[in-house]
């Protein structure tokens, strides 16, 4: 014993354990020292082997952390205590929580676990019916066919929205907003059909909501970034082509052609107009909110040369077109193929043409504005010098008496207009 050099230190990294020799009463003793939660920790053996075993033992749980409580500084100590009475409400084990901790960490990619756990909370309330996308879908569609949608519209957005549920099968709360914008991106779709099925999206989350499918407040479609779509100049007719339109037009087609030319109601809205909206002797057409697609009343005024192209045709009471959406296109696209037209149909381009003809007319957007039952500010920024008033004369004479040869009518024949009716 007299060769062994004390204390003997036993190290494992920065671990230091010392073994003291403390004989005690003749006999010999040997006492291992260490740290223990900021205490110095003593304990004494008989025999040295014992001691040593027990410095290896303790030395290799601090290195390799089991024993890291002994270091623990007063300000961790404090924390310790804290954490622990925090998770004593929940009855989880601090060993538990970090586990939970580190994992959903992990998957959140430095996202705050709260937020992620109140998103969950609100998109997995047991009030919120979990629904897959598809039949979210169906659901509108037949909603929109029972509020008497027209065709056009129902067909686009069925078409839309199917390919969206093509993309996403998962019950629609399980969508977030930066899926759907990656959707939007990725879509093989110019600026203008990218908005469009953006707005769609936007109809089909804020439905899902009235079904209880969502919670209220704000959608994950609320805030989708619009596609930046560039100015593209509106397309619209010339006098000589929508004169040789109607002067070739099946009597059938007529109404749908001059209402929108020289009143321009929308193509959905001719679609649903009563020839009992329409008096001749008023000099207006009444298009009812449930009607117009802004669901507000408006009159809109019958020109001269309106007057003669409908007063022939005019029946009283019925519908205006009895013709389904499809069969009207199919007819129109006809009429502008047929070899004495050859005309290229501008998108929207009746109401395009009237409102254009129509500001140059009268000068007055606000007018025109309520007239189409559209925004003033649209109609300043796209209409209001697109034609000239010379040109806008020879639109509004266009009559059955002389539709080929408007060109050659003067100026002088375009039929006067009751400005101040526009604003009844």
């Amino acid at each position: 014993m007299s060769k062994i050099k004390f204390p003997i230190t036993v190290r494992r990294g920065n671990v230091r354990v010392k073994v003291y020799k403390t004989p005690s009463h003749g006999c010999d003793s040997f006492t291992v020292a260490y740290y223990f939660g900021g205490r110095r920790v003593r304990k004494t053996f008989p025999e040295l082997a014992a001691a040593r075993a027990e410095a290896d033992l303790v030395a290799n749980k601090i290195s390799v952390g089991e024993l890291d409580v002994l270091s623990l500084t007063s300000a961790d100590r404090i924390a310790y205590v804290r954490a622990m009475a925090m998770l004593s409400a929940a009855g989880t084990p601090l060993e538990i929580a970090v586990m939970q901790f580190t994992e959903a960490a992990k998957i959140l990619k430095g996202a705050s676990l709260v937020e992620a756990a109140r998103f969950y909370s609100k998109h997995n309330s047991s009030q919120i019916v979990a629904r897959p996308v598809a039949e979210v879908v169906a659901d509108l569609i037949k909603a929109k066919q029972a509020a008497g949608l027209s065709e056009v519209y129902v067909r686009d957005l069925r078409g839309r929205l199917e390919r969206f549920a093509d993309k996403f099968p998962s019950p629609i709360g399980m969508i977030l907003a930066h899926d759907i914008q990656n959707y939007l991106r990725d879509l093989e779709r110019g600026p203008r059909s990218k908005n469009n099925t953006r707005k769609a999206i936007k109809t089909l989350f804020t439905f899902a909501q009235t079904r209880g499918y969502l919670p209220k407040g704000l959608t994950e479609a609320s805030d989708l970034q619009r596609v930046k779509e560039p100015a593209k100049p509106i397309g619209i007719f010339t006098p000589e082509q929508m004169a040789t339109l109607l002067q070739h037009a099946p009597a059938d087609l007529v109404p749908f052609l001059a209402i929108g030319a020289f009143a321009g109601l929308r193509h959905a809205e001719i679609l649903r107009l009563d020839w009992a909206e329409v008096d001749l002797a008023d000099g207006h057409i009444e298009v009812k909110a449930a009607k117009a697609k802004t669901a507000s009343r408006r009159l809109v005024p019958i020109p001269e040369n309106l007057r003669q192209w409908l007063s022939p045709l005019h029946e009283g009471t019925g519908k205006v077109l009895w013709q389904s959406d499809a069969k009207l296109s199919q007819q129109l696209i006809a009429l502008a193929k047929s070899k004495p037209v050859k005309v290229k149909w501008p998108h929207n381009g009746l109401r395009h043409s009237f409102i254009s003809y129509r500001v140059a007319q009268v000068q007055n957007v606000a007018q025109v504005a309520l007239e189409a039952g559209n925004s003033p500010k649209m109609i300043f920024s796209n209409y209001r010098e697109l034609v000239k008033p010379a040109q806008a004369a020879k639109w509004f004479a266009i009559s059955p008496e002389q539709p080929a040869n408007i060109i050659q009518v003067p100026t002088a024949a375009a039929a006067p207009v009751d400005a101040a009716a526009a604003t009844a």
